[in-house]
């Protein structure tokens, strides 16, 4: 058995100055395996982070700058690594309260100058032993060679439990003998049909819900993209850096663990999933096997007068949210396939034989409800449930819209007085539109979300193929309906541009987008938001003044959005380019121009304005051939502008796209537009 108190390949962050403190933690916290990792600033914090858990942070706070909130860096980093750091402060004799610093909320020790290193190196050992996880367990599939004696024994000295299987016939027999966290599967086993191997394994209920992390020789973005939908997770390209596999092996069988483990401690559950996780799957089930029948849905359950689903801890309204969800869990039975937790309520997705089905399942799950025996002051007399049904028929293209179908029929549900089942109506009901016809419907919806609620903002990724490490994202809008249905722009905005709403439209997308570019800032992360406006927004008289004042009222000075314009609307009235893109240039304001192709009118107007990067339209980067694709790419870097070749849907446009030299994908093959900048681009990077 290893070491208990060793910690093999585990690191300690030391945000902070003092070079005498640090090199006593270094050489104590060293003794034990437990290296330690100095930053000085949030920007070189998050960047380390992304590539490796952080289980404990010591922390200055003195030398944050003011306003700093140290909340919002652990929220951060617990959102990029999936765990929230133990915070170490480090404060004054005498903290600095006129400064408004914010003496580390939530730390679980505070330390008072002088500053003991022993001390404190002794506090954090023992922090991280009471902490400790059970011993995690993994199945390492791969051929018998020397790597994966070495593989297995690294995994054994830092007190991971391991089976092993050579090929995919062992892998059931094995999970069957000793159940296991995570699979470490060799990609290269099967070239010829690796595609379907996850599926192949997840479709035995054993492993229908392990993670799995993939290793491979191959480095290429067709491996990379596939993999980022094969199996979710994470994926290591051969020659293989040991620590970091130890490392991503160990904050994976964390994640589960946390995410598996029931409020009242320790039962296994791996179908309830994180709300990243549950989106992740069900884009992933609609992406690869596209629905053709009816009896798939997601529940939206809440409890009517209290947010119990919301509750854990061992308070009585922690203990009736577990009641209620083993309640829902137990009658819901073999037709769940995930479930997540949070905001005082829980969301289940379900498979069943038919619509009436999950019907009749959700009035099952609502009639057990009123039988619960409620705990005393859990705030309620009777448990009575509001249960909504957003049904993956009509179909859907993104679980962003299947559960804002169920959450919209819930909240139907509680308004109509709570305890009763009710499916979600869609769009083209006609008792939605009023009778209303042509874009008096969509009109109606555009105004009121203007005046209001309606609007949302969405966020996709774009990967550097180039290993360029800032997160860039590109925000979408998307309109929801009363009923909860989220409608994509080809459908509203052609009714906004007839309607003259455009430039209504891009005015709220982009404060909106600005406030979600602060916050980031205030995260410490330098993500780049790319941000869309149109052509009839230029000629908007004060535009220009309104975004300067904007900039600098939010202080985003050093942290500026990228602007995207769509090309043929540019040379449609290129005149307000000429005049404002100088002007944005002045501002440091990157442009992009969306839409491009090879045609000369569209080369001949990047050549005239300072374009910063093009985005391929999105017929050309599916359909033409590498090498004229590398003739465009070589005449738009010549150009001085970044290439995003964007509708990545499948993997083998990937390869194409790689070798003919563009700097960036965006596309649903990589992932679905999300409500949250969760995208980990550290380990998404290809290159």
């Amino acid at each position: 058995m290893p070491d208990t108190n060793t910690f093999i390949g585990e690191t300690v962050f030391y945000f902070g100055v003092d070079l005498t403190l640090l090199r006593t933690l270094r050489d104590h916290l060293g003794e034990r395996s437990i290296a330690v990792r100095a930053v000085r600033t949030l920007a070189g914090l998050m960047l380390a982070a992304g590539s490796r858990p952080v289980p404990v942070l010591i922390l200055e706070p003195g030398i944050l700058r003011p306003g700093r909130s140290v909340n919002a860096i652990l929220d951060r980093l617990e959102k990029g690594t999936g765990l929230r750091p133990h915070l170490v402060c480090l404060v004054g004799a005498a903290p600095p309260v006129e400064r408004g610093i914010d003496q580390c909320p939530g730390a679980v020790m505070t330390v008072a100058a002088p500053w003991d290193g022993a001390r404190i190196a002794e506090q954090v050992v023992a922090l991280m032993t009471a902490q400790r996880p059970r011993p995690g367990r993994v199945l390492v599939v791969d051929a018998l060679t020397p790597e994966r004696l070495e593989i297995v024994a690294t995994l054994r000295r830092g007190g991971v439990l391991v089976e092993q299987a050579s090929d995919l016939h062992q892998v059931i027999p094995a999970l069957e003998r000793a159940p296991c966290d995570l699979i470490l599967l060799d990609l290269n086993l099967y070239q010829d049909d690796h595609r379907d191997l996850a599926a192949a394994i997840r479709a035995h209920p054993a492993a229908d819900e392990l993670p799995i992390v993939f290793l491979s020789a191959e480095a290429s973005p067709e491996h990379h993209g596939e993999v980022l939908h094969l199996g979710e997770d994470d994926y290591l390209a051969r020659p293989l850096d040991y620590d970091h596999l130890l490392a991503t092996v160990r904050r994976r069988i964390e994640q589960v663990s946390s995410q598996a483990a029931s409020a009242t401690g320790g039962t296994r559950d791996r179908l309830l999933l994180s709300r990243t996780q549950l989106i992740k799957r069900l884009d992933h089930a609609i992406l690869v096997h596209p629905v053709t029948e009816s009896g798939q849905a997601v529940l939206c359950i809440r409890v009517d007068g209290s947010p119990v689903l919301g509750a854990a801890g061992e308070t009585d309204a922690g203990a009736l949210s577990v009641l209620v969800t083993e309640l829902i869990r137990s009658t819901a039975g073999a037709a769940q396939r995930g479930a997540c937790r949070g905001d005082g309520e829980l969301l289940l997705w379900v498979r069943c034989a038919s619509n009436s089905a999950v019907v009749a399942l959700a009035e099952a799950i609502q009639q057990a409800a009123g039988a619960l025996v409620v705990p005393p002051r859990a705030g309620v007399e009777r448990v009575s449930l509001s249960i909504g049904i957003g049904s993956l028929l009509p179909s859907v293209d993104n679980a962003l819209t299947l559960l804002s179908r169920a959450q919209s029929a819930c909240e139907a549900a509680q308004r109509a007085g709570g305890d009763r089942v009710l499916v979600h109506r869609t769009l083209d009901d006609p008792a939605m539109s009023g009778g209303e016809f042509g874009d008096a419907p969509l009109l109606r919806l555009l105004q009121q979300a203007l005046a209001g609620s309606g609007f949302e903002l969405v966020y996709q990724p774009i990967l550097s193929l180039r290993k360029a490490h800032q997160e860039r994202y590109e925000v979408l809008l998307r309109l929801r309906t009363p009923q909860g249905d989220i409608i994509p722009p080809l459908t509203f905005l052609p009714v906004a541009r007839r309607c003259g709403l455009l430039p209504d439209l891009d005015r709220w997308v982009l404060t909106e987008a600005l406030q979600t570019l602060r916050q980031e800032r205030d995260a410490g992360r330098r993500t780049r938001l790319m941000i869309h406006q149109c052509a009839a927004s230029l000629a908007e008289p004060g535009w220009l003044q309104w975004v300067r004042d904007e900039i600098l009222r939010l202080d985003l000075i050093h942290q500026r959005p990228v602007l995207e314009f769509n090309a043929r609307d540019l040379l449609a009235d290129e005149d307000q380019a000429r005049l404002l893109f100088p002007e944005l240039g002045r501002l440091r304001i990157e442009v992009c121009l969306a839409g491009v192709t090879d045609s000369e009118d569209v080369l001949g107007l990047i050549a005239r304005r300072p374009i910063g990067s093009v985005k391929l339209a999105h017929a050309l980067a599916r359909r033409e051939s590498g090498a004229r694709l590398r003739v465009l790419v070589q005449a738009l870097h010549q150009r001085g502008a970044r290439v995003i070749a964007a509708g990545i849907e499948d993997p083998e446009v990937i390869g194409r796209i790689w070798s003919s030299g563009v700097d960036y994908i965006q596309g649903n093959f990589i992932q679905f537009p999300e409500d949250t900048l969760c995208f980990n681009f550290q380990e998404g990077v290809i290159g």
